[in-house]
């Protein structure tokens, strides 16, 4: 879910069961705030923006909040480092207590890497509407009867909007008319929550199967 907040926008991203995921603010849709992921509702890693190759993370373990650093040396090489116990000193300050016993601990690294390397999947329309939903009311709005599987990949931009409709021909045994009246019908689908890598949004194909009973 994408909400105005005057000049920035900031993003809701969900699982498939509506269970809050993942939170952060954009401006001209790029990532300019911290990234808070959440677990059963409650924040417990926050990733903050890159600056000279390095990430600060805060993570909740124990019920109190460790410090560290996420280095990427490559785009697919990372290291996870530890550094303290976060303190907080202050209303709008905080110190980092390092620890030997924390900067060791093989656990709380890979618990770090963990959520450092979270996905979350793309939902039609943030999970405000169900794809069934959609799907009934476009084939109930069409003349044409689709007693038949179908098979549709939808690509999307970093912002989820829908660059391309496509119905793979090998997959598929539709008509000229039918594929017609399908481009049609899913060009009314709208946007769709982003598929979320890390710590950005990236371009994905997600593929919807209909079964032969999708018909009106």
């Amino acid at each position: 879910m994408i909400k105005k907040i005057k000049s920035k926008e900031v993003g809701f991203f969900f699982d498939q069961t509506g269970n809050l995921e993942a939170s952060c603010y954009y401006q001209n849709d790029s990532i300019v705030t911290p990234i808070v992921f959440y677990n059963k509702q409650d924040s417990i890693f926050v990733r903050h923006p890159k600056v000279d190759k390095r990430e600060v993370f805060f993570l909740k373990s124990s019920k109190k909040w460790v410090v560290g650093t996420i280095m990427t040396h490559k785009a697919d090489s990372t290291e996870i480092e530890v550094i303290g116990r976060y303190i907080k000193t202050g209303k709008d300050t905080f110190d980092i207590q390092e620890e030997a016993s924390l900067s060791n601990s093989a656990s709380l690294k890979k618990e770090a890497e963990y959520w450092s390397n979270r996905e979350i999947k793309p939902i039609y329309l943030f999970g405000t509407e169900e794809l069934r939903e959609f799907y009934f009311r476009q084939f109930n709005s069409s003349k044409m009867n689709f007693n038949k599987a179908i098979v549709i990949d939808v690509s999307l931009n970093e912002a989820g909007n829908i660059e391309n409709i496509d119905f793979p021909r090998n997959l598929n045994t539709l008509n000229y008319e039918e594929e017609s009246e399908l481009a049609f019908l899913f060009s009314r689908m709208e946007r769709w929550q982003p598929y979320f890598s890390k710590n950005t949004t990236i371009k994905t194909t997600t593929r919807l199967e209909l079964g032969s009973s999708v018909k009106n």
